[in-house]
């Protein structure tokens, strides 16, 4: 494992497992010199990506995702959120059978689509007031337990009814993006989105800044198995890297 950004996306996959990892057994892992895991580790560190510690390093306290209400979520970032939106409106062609996940920033796609004729799924109430008097866009709504934090649909009932949908393109949101790992503060959630990603023809992430580095309660799906994550310009360097041939 020669190339640096390969050997940082490892570390933090194995730290987003573990918690903590030791220098010698990333060593052993990757076939390269405990001095390279060591280097790696401190450029890591001034990331803001691990806290070294003896003999290692592990997650970061800050990196842990703690759930705000919705409409707190309304008011953050709210005009890199609107370029996001933009960007998907842009891969959202007439006539396109599409999901659209739970979220602030997936409500923002709505002023640039209202126009289009399409066929929406969604599990999420708002998403649903947004266009249900909408006469162009058809709208399906994935009932089920209603969890009130997210304003979204979930449970078995919801999955059962995502299970049967096929759609061109699934946009889902997520609480945070660790190493490989897509993340979600809500175990039921993450597992509906997982079902509709699995039966998208195309996957899209929607994702700002805030969310890189950031490791909520469930791993619900891997960033290598999705088409884009759609983000903003306020990503650093380091993660420019190590995600770059997946944004957009």
């Amino acid at each position: 494992m020669k190339l640096k950004v390969e050997r940082h996306r490892f570390i933090m996959n194995e730290i987003n497992q573990s918690m903590s990892v030791k220098v010698s057994t990333l060593s052993e892992k990757m076939n390269v010199a405990e001095m390279t895991i060591r280097r790696d580790l401190s450029e890591l560190e001034k990331e803001g990506l691990v806290k070294r510690i003896h003999g290692g390093a592990r997650i970061v306290d800050d990196n842990f995702y703690n759930e705000k209400s919705h409409k707190e979520k309304q008011t953050l970032n709210v005009s890199n959120k609107m370029k996001i939106a933009k960007k998907c409106s842009d891969l959202i062609n007439e006539e396109d059978i599409i999901f659209i996940g739970s979220g602030s920033t997936n409500e923002l796609i709505y002023e640039f689509i209202k126009n289009k004729n399409l066929s929406i799924i969604t599990n999420s109430l708002d998403i649903l007031m947004q266009y249900k008097d909408v006469s162009n866009i058809d709208i399906v709504l994935v009932g089920g337990r209603f969890r009130a934090k997210t304003g979204t649909f979930i449970g078995h009932f919801a999955n059962k009814m995502m299970e049967d949908f096929h759609v061109a393109k699934a946009f889902v949101g997520v609480n945070g993006i660790h190493g490989d790992n897509l993340t979600t503060a809500n175990e039921e959630e993450g597992k509906g989105i997982h079902i509709i990603l699995e039966n998208a023809k195309k996957k899209y992430i929607t994702a700002d800044s805030s969310k890189f580095g950031v490791q909520a309660l469930y791993n619900f799906y891997d960033i290598n198995e999705v088409d884009a994550v759609i983000t903003d310009d306020d990503l650093s360097e380091h993660e420019r890297e190590i995600y770059g041939n997946k944004l957009i």
